[in-house]
């Protein structure tokens, strides 16, 4: 049988085992631990693709919400969300065919009138190439008052450009891609009310607490969560559950922080916690993010969720962590302590490597050791237990 991308779009495509594999990934996210990712993957193989994305748009905060991507790197959303989401050509393009009643997806090849002045115009052109990229195609898969969600696949400048019949084929999905998000979304929402227990434990926490879900929406926050926001308006969450800071640049390194932990938890990969260093007024704030993972026995292993679980941590509220204290009380060389300070205070490996001129994997090695002396294992634990203990003060 001919692949998928070579049949007739309005009549051999029914046929074709590809075409019921990709409907089937579509529904089978809605209660897949890896949600939309093995769709995909799926599908930049049948379509000689390089890679593709969901994207999710906030569209009253005007903001890249969130997105599952294969083989685009964060540093490539970090660019995308900062200099290209709100002027991509291809997004407009394919509003305008929704907008007239149209269901169908659009080519940068074949739908955008001077592609290459806007290339380079919108800096879409260098977007597309920090990664590989050089032609894409995309449609809107869903949308209702408060998102849209638009689903994309690039070509590399080796793979032919799409054809108006390529397109066709993609549309024939489209109606299933609605659907499967519509019900994921929905899924996904239900599915968060069942932490009611863990909720108890974590609105009881010295610290604010946020949890994210698989559609980057915030499901919970605890008490001190709700005071720091309430003390702090440039934090904030909005009308759509979209966690929102008033430093556009922070705001960006966060999505994209965001986006690696949840597909993180939904991958069940390890990967380490991110700290972040935030101004609010004259308030130093540490954000932790950090990939939520279960455990199998723990009764949430088997639940169809991704997320990320974020720290925040108001210095303000107490004295900076003394690394003579810290020392004194949990048994750290002088070096490990002033790495674990500095990691407080949101530094990255590489600015403490500069700090202290030391080197990353130095500084690893430093910080694995106060893992071991701390009885931790993630830099986010390392910071709730510096955050929470009596003794710092």
């Amino acid at each position: 049988m001919a692949p998928l991308e070579t049949v007739s779009p309005h009549k051999d495509v029914f046929f074709s085992p590809d075409y019921h594999d990709l409907i089937g990934l579509i529904y089978d996210a809605i209660n897949n631990k890896e949600g939309f990712f093995p769709f995909l993957q799926r599908f930049i193989e049948v379509f000689d693709g390089h890679s593709a994305c969901f994207a999710v748009y906030d569209l009253k905060a005007e903001v890249v919400a969130g997105s599952w991507t294969v083989n685009i790197p964060e540093h490539a959303l970090a660019f995308y969300s900062e200099h290209v989401a709100h002027r991509d050509a291809l997004v407009e393009a394919a509003m305008e065919v929704y907008e007239q009643g149209e269901m169908r997806f659009v080519a940068s090849n074949l739908d955008i009138e001077n592609v290459d002045e806007v290339r380079v115009r919108t800096r879409v052109g260098e977007f597309m190439a920090s990664f590989g990229a050089n032609d894409a195609a995309g449609a809107i898969a869903f949308r209702n008052e408060n998102y849209l969600n638009f689903f994309s696949i690039q070509r590399s400048i080796d793979q032919p450009p799409f054809s108006r019949e390529q397109l066709a084929v993609f549309d024939r999905l489209l109606p299933h891609l609605n659907r499967g998000v519509s019900l994921y979304t929905e899924m996904t929402s239900l599915a968060a009310k069942a932490y009611a227990p863990e909720r108890l434990v974590l609105d009881n926490l010295q610290r604010g607490i946020l949890i994210c879900d698989a559609n980057f929406r915030v499901v919970f926050r605890n008490a001190m969560a709700e005071r720091l926001l309430a003390e702090h308006p440039d934090i904030s969450v909005s009308d759509q559950a979209l966690l929102l800071f008033g430093n556009e640049g922070f705001s960006q390194n966060m999505l994209a922080c965001l986006s690696s932990a949840i597909r993180a938890s939904i991958e069940r990969r390890q990967v380490s916690d991110t700290v972040l260093r935030y101004q609010s007024g004259t308030h130093n704030m540490t954000i932790t993010v950090s990939p939520l993972t279960a455990t199998p026995g723990s009764g949430l292993a088997d639940r169809p969720l991704g997320g990320a679980m974020i720290g925040i941590y108001d210095w303000s509220q107490r004295p900076d962590i003394d690394p003579a204290v810290l020392q004194q009380h949990f048994g750290l060389t002088a070096t490990e302590a002033r790495v674990a300070a500095l990691l407080t205070h949101g530094k990255s490996l590489n600015d403490i490597a500069e700090h202290l001129n030391r080197t990353r994997e130095t500084v690893k090695s430093h910080l694995k050791s106060a893992f071991r002396k701390t009885n931790t294992s993630r830099q986010g634990e390392l910071v709730a237990l510096l955050s929470a203990s009596g003794v710092l003060t």
